[in-house]
């Protein structure tokens, strides 16, 4: 069904694609088959697309930019390398530390979210992820930090800086 899904959307050779969790309740190799395809389809009619996705296997297997949310909002942005070896939001970190991978690292540890998830309908005022934040101040939960240039990504973090040396 995918691959039909696939085909039907790239028959009218779009410029930009989006493909909302096209690989999720498919089992790993079929995943693979389908990745593949986004791929080579990409390569021979240079089609750009919008990749939503869960999984953060597949997403560092297809994309070259990446767009963290949470709660709906943008936390950080940038080039797949940057975000997957420093992340520098909180919430990429925690995210990124609780990825399976095939070769853990025993020296990086796992961090742990504490307190509710916020109702995404009623999101809490200043920084969504303040309340689940380790390094959250007051500003956090008045202020809503703004996208702002970091490290050759856009990072919404009042302390970004200080949290990543």
């Amino acid at each position: 069904r995918q691959r039909v899904a696939l085909a039907r959307a790239m028959m009218l050779n779009p410029k930009v694609l989006v493909a909302d969790e096209p690989t999720s309740a498919l089992d790993v190799s079929i995943q693979a088959q389908v990745l593949n395809l986004f791929m080579d389809l990409q390569e021979e009619f240079n089609t750009a697309y919008v990749f939503i996705s869960h999984n953060l296997s597949v997403v560092r297997h297809v994309a070259d930019e990446v767009l963290v949310m949470y709660l709906g909002r943008p936390v950080e942005m940038g080039p797949k390398a940057l975000i997957y070896s420093r992340p520098l939001h909180p919430y990429t970190q925690a995210l990124l530390s609780a990825t399976p991978t095939l070769h853990p690292d025993p020296t990086k540890p796992k961090i742990k979210l504490t307190g509710e998830l916020p109702n995404p309908l009623s999101p809490p005022s200043g920084c969504a992820f303040h309340q689940r934040c380790p390094y959250a101040t007051e500003r956090c939960g008045v202020e809503q930090p703004p996208l702002r240039l970091l490290d050759a990504r856009q990072v919404a973090c009042h302390h970004a800086e200080t949290i990543n040396g």
